[in-house]
């Protein structure tokens, strides 16, 4: 079970982290359009009147990438790439929507084929893209470490390091990513960002105590970002030698941000885990710690989940099942929460809504067994 508890952790941690990789083409950065209709019409009625026109064709297929309409945009795109001469920022727009659009083999063939001309970091972090896509993870890993030698910036040496987390199953994977998060660390000391990265491999790598003093450090580093009290509120749990330097951080945080949900929620959790049974657990403040996480974010299901707990700790049954219920409301298939509740339903002499519950917990720890599952259970 702790095994399972430090996957499906490290799963919420990744979530966050995680970057767009290339994620943009030229032609999304452009704004939108007020009538979009009357605009497409408008350039279709030109490319009948012109179908040559380079601007009229490419103007048609920036609209419809900038409208992730992939396969309209693919049609256009193309065209003018011909019509272009081989264009390198409508030949990139090209392979962007051919990716997007499905076809990886024709996004890697267009990229390939520019890459023969021109050596190019941005063609090569899009290929990285696409060969991931492609379940070819190996030669995703080499682009996206071309890219980082190429233009070693922080955004490139952040995706080659992050990429080969998330795919820290091949040998030497989770290493190599420890190592290039060191040194983008390093490289750029005042990176949060690369800080809160080297954080959470280190955590994978089951270092959970450096993990922490790393995490901690990115929040000294720069308080205004909020990323690594969230990895600070999931990892701390498995370093109960710096519990207390994270409650301290988490107390500073809620004193300077106190209308983030995040720190009034890991703040509560932090209290109610150090308390040391209930005698010993400030539960008013607590309370009010959950009620804010929840008024703040009011479609997030772990604060009511946590405050549930806490009325059940003080024996405050019908208040427990509620929050419970809302809980399993906003993710049912939370099962904690439902095990929680079947609990509950025994303690009122609700038998039928307890058996109901129960039946949920085996059907979704079947599943469990089945798929990986996103939730963090650590409470």
């Amino acid at each position: 079970m702790a095994r399972w508890t430090q996957s499906v952790t490290l799963a919420a941690m990744l979530f966050l982290i995680l970057p767009g990789h290339s994620g943009t083409s030229s032609a999304q950065a452009s704004s939108a359009t007020k009538n979009p209709m009357l605009e497409e019409r408008t350039l279709l009625e030109a490319a009948a009147r012109d179908p040559n026109n380079l601007q009229v064709v490419g103007s048609l297929g920036e609209f419809y990438l900038h409208h992730e309409r992939w396969r309209e945009s693919v049609r256009w795109l193309r065209k003018a790439y011909v019509l272009s001469g081989g264009e390198t920022s409508t030949g990139y727009d090209l392979a962007f929507v051919l990716m997007h659009a499905g076809d990886l083999d024709g996004a890697k063939q267009q990229i390939e084929q520019m890459l023969a001309q021109k050596e190019s970091a941005r063609l090569h972090s899009l290929l990285g893209e696409v060969d991931d896509k492609r379940g070819a993870y190996v030669d995703a890993a080499r682009e996206y470490h071309r890219v980082a030698e190429m233009e070693p910036s922080e955004s490139n040496i952040f995706d080659l390091a992050t990429f080969l987390l998330q795919h820290k199953k091949y040998v030497g994977a989770l290493d190599d990513s420890i190592k290039f998060f060191r040194y983008g660390v390093t490289q750029f000391p005042q990176s949060s960002q690369m800080m809160v990265g080297l954080g959470v491999a280190l955590y994978a790598a089951n270092d959970y105590d450096e993990a922490v003093r790393v995490l901690c450090a990115a929040v000294d580093l720069d308080p205004r970002d909020r990323r690594p009290i969230q990895f600070l509120g999931r990892a701390s749990r498995v370093s109960p030698e710096l519990a207390e330097a994270v409650e301290r951080r988490l107390r500073d945080f809620v004193d300077r941000y106190p209308d983030n949900a995040a720190t009034n929620y890991f703040y509560a959790l932090s209290l109610w885990e150090r308390g040391g049974g209930q005698q010993g657990r400030n539960l008013e403040r607590i309370e009010q710690l959950l009620r804010k996480a929840e008024s703040l974010s009011p479609e997030w299901y772990e604060p009511h989940y946590q405050l549930g707990v806490v009325y059940q700790t003080e024996q405050r049954y019908p208040e427990a099942i509620h929050e419970m219920k809302r809980a399993v409301a906003i993710d049912p298939d939370f099962f904690p929460a439902h095990y929680r509740l079947a609990v509950l339903y025994n303690r009122v002499g609700e038998k039928a809504n307890a058996a109901t519950e129960v039946l949920t917990v085996k059907r979704l720890k079947e599943r469990e067994n089945e798929d990986e599952t996103t939730h963090d259970v650590t409470r």
